[in-house]
């Protein structure tokens, strides 16, 4: 039944029995000082939490008003766990008995997700605060032990035969609403086991998932970069939320001594890094033949009800179609005037910037203008957001990097990002809303079984919201400045959300190949399938610093525990343009279905949800027609580089 939807940041999601609750630990997430450019800015200090305004920051009050009330909710848990408990061994009495069963997961589920997130969102408020960081722990620990105590429900439940549970759901009020939750337990009959069996794995799932948490607690909190000094001559420290920044310095110095700075560090504890992630990588492994599937990878299709061939068709288009993307970069290189393009002049601005220092207030007001489109409704829930206090915009001391869209079915859909003043983070504000958005919107029209959405849709929402928000800008530019500045923007998050992705998953399927075969995961053999990667799709348009082989060690989503995650940005970047395009062009019909989709929650396949907005991902259409979309604006840039 559903828990929560986070949007860009790691974590763990158990999946025992193909539940809610072990669905939708975390739905989305795209970090984007790791996956995307993160947009940040120079400021001298970085502020404590404390003197950020209240109107900045989210409102968590309405989940748990402290923490002792967080404790009371945690001391009553095991009550519930014991209601559900209580119906071990009669699941098959009648439809009344499977209802009331499935009720008190429900509830137990509704309040270990709410201890869950919340001490998730206060620890990532300051990740050098012991006490959030050991609640946080101690809330992985009780959800863990829900997912070991319910165990049972899964196998019982698929020991009922299909003509009785037929007969219970035509017999039983309330069960109707079921049908298609029970359908995706069938669905997975042949990979589940024994209860004892799983049983032994939801206990194993806790262990397994510390992975994450290790590389999290190193890269947030304890990592340090040193300083560098920027383009006024002022020694600054250098942190991964102003690291997009100092890339986009027009100061070519300032971009080498920034990436440089932050990938030394990196680079120092590649063995490290390296032997936690062959652990994650043997736990998925082993998680996934332990349940009877062919591979890691196998397990993390079916479980979504993806066909594999998605992926690999994904990944075979998006080599196939790098032509485009190393054109581009052919094109920025002669832009900034360099002989050779290295990897820290791939996101400089070719032209001066022609948005720059956007106050936040502003960016809300852009964002609002761009998604017009969706309607009076969708904007005023937008709205409605900053007013209950949704969102936190700013960074501070200790704070989780990057952006991300998390809560649970019974909380606000809280959005945080690193605020400071890009266009690029403008468009962030736009794609987390655009999570916030699809959580308020699956919450308040599917009942709880359904109140999530499927991790393959869970990009969609966002990068449509990013797509409306390019064209309306694109459609008013005035000068080819503004034209050249914002093209090469859009391209920029096109190729950070359609083909850095595929090359991640690509890295991703070939480090989980290596374990099934035999190989250890070590630094060198990581960089290695990385460098390999990382040549098959920038080619020869880029000089690959040896340092670049090293870029895996952080990439948070590598160390999700539902991992080969990061193919579904690229297959939403593809959905996305293909439906903002329909939603400009067709109007309200083609709104109206995009809307539905986001209601629909999980009441159905989430491929099958695309298919009635509008896009078959089925087939490898959509990725040609993203490439060549892509070609095109890369015409369009050259034409506005020649009227400059």
């Amino acid at each position: 039944m559903s828990l929560f939807s986070l949007s860009r940041n790691p974590s763990s999601r158990n999946t025992v029995s193909r539940s809610t609750l072990s669905r939708n630990l975390l739905l989305s997430a795209s970090v984007a000082a790791a996956l995307f450019l993160p947009g940040a800015a120079q400021a001298a200090d970085t502020p404590e939490r404390a003197d950020v305004p209240a109107e900045y920051k989210w409102d968590l009050s309405a989940m748990y008003s402290s923490t002792t009330a967080w404790e009371e909710d945690a001391a009553r848990l095991d009550e519930l766990i014991d209601a559900v408990v209580a119906y071990k061994g009669r699941l098959a009495e009648s439809g009344d008995v499977l209802l009331q069963a499935l009720k008190a997961q429900e509830k137990a589920a509704r309040l270990v997700g709410n201890l869950y997130v919340f001490a998730g969102l206060r620890s990532f408020e300051d990740q050098r605060d012991g006490d959030n960081s050991a609640r946080f722990s101690r809330a992985q620990g009780l959800l863990a032990g829900f997912n070991e105590r319910k165990a049972f429900l899964a196998p019982e439940l698929l020991a009922i035969s299909e003509e009785d549970l037929a007969a219970m759901i035509e017999a039983t009020p309330g069960l109707e609403v079921y049908r298609h939750y029970f359908a995706e337990q069938a669905r997975m009959r042949p990979y589940t086991l024994s209860e004892a069996e799983e049983r032994l794995l939801a206990m194993a799932n806790d262990p397994l998932g510390k992975f994450s948490n290790v590389f999290s607690s190193l890269n947030n909190a304890d990592m340090k970069f040193g300083t560098i000094v920027d383009e006024n001559g002022e020694t600054v420290e250098l942190t991964k939320s102003r690291y997009g920044a100092f890339l986009n310095s027009t100061d070519r110095r300032v971009r080498q001594d920034a990436w440089q700075g932050l990938f030394r560090e990196y680079e120092k504890l590649g063995n490290m890094l390296a032997a936690n992630y062959e652990g994650h990588v043997k736990g998925r492994v082993f998680t996934a033949r332990a349940k009877g599937f062919d591979s890691a990878l196998h397990s993390a299709t079916y479980r979504s009800a993806i066909p594999q061939e998605v992926y690999l068709n994904l990944v075979k288009a998006a080599r196939e179609g790098a032509e485009p993307l190393q054109r581009y970069l052919e094109l920025r290189r002669q832009a900034l005037g360099v002989e050779r393009l290295e990897i820290w002049d791939m996101y400089a601005p070719i032209i001066e910037p022609a948005y720059k220092d956007i106050p936040f207030e502003e960016a809300k007001e852009i964002v609002a203008a761009a998604l017009t489109p969706m309607g009076a409704d969708y904007l005023d829930l937008y709205w409605r957001g900053f007013e209950e206090g949704w969102v936190d915009a700013y960074e501070n001391a200790g704070k989780r990097g990057g952006a991300y869209s998390w809560g649970t079915f019974d909380s606000k859909p809280y959005l945080s990002m690193n605020y400071q003043g890009t266009l690029s983070d403008v468009s962030t504000l736009a794609h987390e809303y655009g999570h916030s958005l699809h959580s308020w919107m699956t919450r308040n029209t599917q009942p709880h079984v359904y109140g999530y959405y499927e991790t393959f849709v869970a990009e969609v929402a966002s990068m449509t919201n990013e797509a409306l928000l390019y064209q309306k800008m694109l459609k008013e530019t005035e000068t080819p400045q503004e034209r050249v500045y914002l093209l090469q923007n859009y391209l920029d998050e096109f190729r950070g959300g359609f083909y850095r992705q595929a090359s991640f998953a690509d890295f991703e399927m070939r480090a989980h190949a290596a374990v099934e075969a035999g190989e250890a995961l070590t630094k060198d053999s990581l960089n290695e399938i990385y460098a390999d990667v990382f040549d098959a799709y920038y080619g020869d348009a880029v000089h690959a610093d040896p340092l670049n082989a090293s870029e895996w060690s952080r990439i948070p989503h590598f160390l999700r525990t539902d991992n080969f995650y990061v193919y579904q940005y690229s297959t939403s970047f593809v959905a996305a343009t293909a439906l903002a395009k329909r939603i400009l062009e067709e109007g309200e019909p083609a709104r109206d279905r995009f809307l539905a989709m986001l209601s629909a929650g999980s009441s159905d396949y989430a491929i099958e949800l695309l298919k009635d907005a509008g896009v078959d991902m089925t087939t490898t259409q959509p990725v040609y027609d993203t490439i060549e979309v892509f070609s095109t604006m890369v015409d369009e840039l050259e034409k506005a580089l020649a009227e400059l």
